[in-house]
């Protein structure tokens, strides 16, 4: 089948695709107008939550942009067209499972960060656990380190869908992407991140549907849905088998993939910028709405019609985009990338934020600058914002095949690290900064030995590195928890008072 498209299309494509972007920086800008207009000492507030007056259309676009980013536009896409049934039953598993986790525990973190004014997610696991230094470098070396990695997974999504979109080189695409995030992330911080994931969540819905017409319209063309499964399935006998992968490295993709949504930062940004705890409730509802039109109808359907029409894709990660140009109009398909693209941009603006909130708020503030001022405070969060942009620019320049590898080292490094040690820090009374400290440390050392094979014998038992440092995390975290002194009772207050400060419409 030929997959060319005409120069007109192209065009078409990227007048629509230019022209969606300068609307996305033109909201940016409105939001640096509104902080602008704040005071300096609200400035890094306003920058790094919003102002905690997010709504519930911009928290539930704000979560599902944060789990549906690169990876479920690009990389999962990608991964289902290369391995078919296994990750099918894995994306499929994160649909329900991350929102059953984000509505319950969001709603408490978000009700702590009120308390105690947090504007990270690290200021949370920081007073939970008594501001232990340990906890705090540790914490912040893993955010930086794996949030780093993964922002770059998505940053290279990003550019693969300019590189498919026009046909120019791929690192002309990553310098366009680069600089139009910089510009929405440094000029709006999250209040800009969130208006325009507002304006690009709608889009992207509306395309994703169009799309998903189109590909059973090109599929019913091409012999319909029967007689393509059949041409996969002789290519490839065991595509739709759904345990290719055996059922302990089956499992733990699905604790990256569900279980872990509480370990990843940028999601828990909905839960620092809500604005009260009905928003909070309707967004979590409307979120499983988003996620699952995107995840089932990109994840899904359309790399199935991909596979089908298009087997020999050199690149699996185009198959998305490849599958855009072919079966819907140009000026679609223009809104459709553009969608894409821009869904992609706000998860790494959201993430760059993140990053920034940490090295600005939690390791030089905490560390090196404890009485900085506001004004100090603002020009190091726009040169740190800048620099981590700047970084990520470079580290993506030479991407490996498949993207959905590197979002799925970074999630699991994540997960390892804090999924245990904000479970329990939720949940349980007795859990200390002793027990987190020598957790975070089991985990993230067991997860980097594991994954890189540093030793001579496999020690995941069958898993992904991240089943067996999730072990080592609990067992450290409830052991050394029990043998050392309990939490102060200020923090137990804190976290498990029962008159929750008042939250109104």
């Amino acid at each position: 089948m030929d997959l060319s498209i005409s120069t007109f299309q192209r065009i078409a494509i990227i007048v629509t695709f230019v022209l969606y972007t300068l609307a996305v920086v033109g909201v940016a800008l409105y939001a640096k107008r509104k902080m602008d207009q704040s005071s300096v000492n609200s400035y890094v507030e306003d920058f790094y939550t919003g102002g905690r007056g997010m709504g519930m259309l911009a928290v539930a676009f704000m979560i599902a942009a944060g789990l549906c980013g690169a990876g479920t536009f690009v990389g999962s896409p990608g991964m289902s067209y290369k391995v078919g049934g296994p990750w099918i039953l894995v994306s499929g598993c994160q649909i329900f499972v991350t929102f059953v986790v984000l509505g319950e525990i969001g709603k408490k973190i978000g009700i702590v960060a009120r308390r105690i004014d947090a504007q990270s997610y690290l200021d949370l696991i920081a007073h939970r656990f008594n501001y232990n230094r340990g906890v705090i470098l540790l914490g912040g070396l893993s955010i930086t380190l794996f949030m780093l990695t993964y922002v770059v997974g998505q940053t290279v999504g990003g550019a693969r869908v300019f590189e498919a979109m026009t046909g120019l080189p791929y690192w002309m695409g990553l310098v366009f992407f680069a600089v139009t995030v910089l510009l929405v992330t440094a000029l709006g911080g999250v209040k800009g991140v969130a208006l325009a994931i507002i304006v690009q969540g709608i889009a992207m819905t509306f395309a994703v549907l169009c799309l998903i017409v189109g590909s059973h319209i090109e599929v019913t063309q091409n012999g319909g849905w029967e007689a393509l499964s059949r041409a996969i399935h002789a290519r490839d006998p065991s595509y739709f088998d759904p345990f290719r992968w055996s059922i302990p490295y089956e499992f733990s993709q699905w604790i990256i993939y569900g279980f872990a949504a509480i370990s990843l930062p940028h999601l828990a940004m909905g839960a620092l910028t809500y604005k009260n705890t009905i928003a909070m409730k309707r967004a979590v509802i409307l979120g499983i709405v988003i996620v699952t039109v995107w995840t089932i109808g990109l994840g899904l359907y359309c790399s199935l019609a991909a596979k089908g029409l298009y087997p020999n894709l050199q690149t699996v990660d185009h198959a998305v985009p490849i599958l855009t140009m072919q079966v819907v109009p140009s000026w679609l398909a223009g809104i459709t990338l553009a969608g894409v693209a821009s869904a992609v941009q706000s998860t790494v603006g959201a993430i760059i934020i993140v990053i920034s909130s940490t090295i600005v708020l939690n390791l030089w503030k905490f560390f090196f600058k404890p009485k900085a001022t506001a004004d100090e405070q603002k020009k190091m969060t726009i040169v740190t914002t800048v620099l981590i942009s700047v970084v990520v620019f470079f580290l993506a320049l030479n991407p490996p095949d498949l993207l959905q590898l590197i979002i799925t080292f970074s999630m699991g490094g994540m997960a390892a690290a804090f999924f245990f040690t904000m479970l329990l820090g939720c949940y349980w009374k007795r859990c200390n900064e002793w027990g987190a400290a020598f957790g975070i440390a089991g985990a993230y050392i067991t997860y980097l030995v594991a994954e890189m094979k540093w030793l001579p014998f496999d020690i995941t038992l069958g898993m992904h590195p991240v089943g067996i440092s999730l072990l080592v995390s609990l067992t450290l975290l409830v052991v050394v928890s029990l043998v050392t002194p309990k939490p102060p009772k200020g923090v137990i207050m804190t976290w498990y008072g029962k008159d929750y400060p008042m939250l109104t419409d």
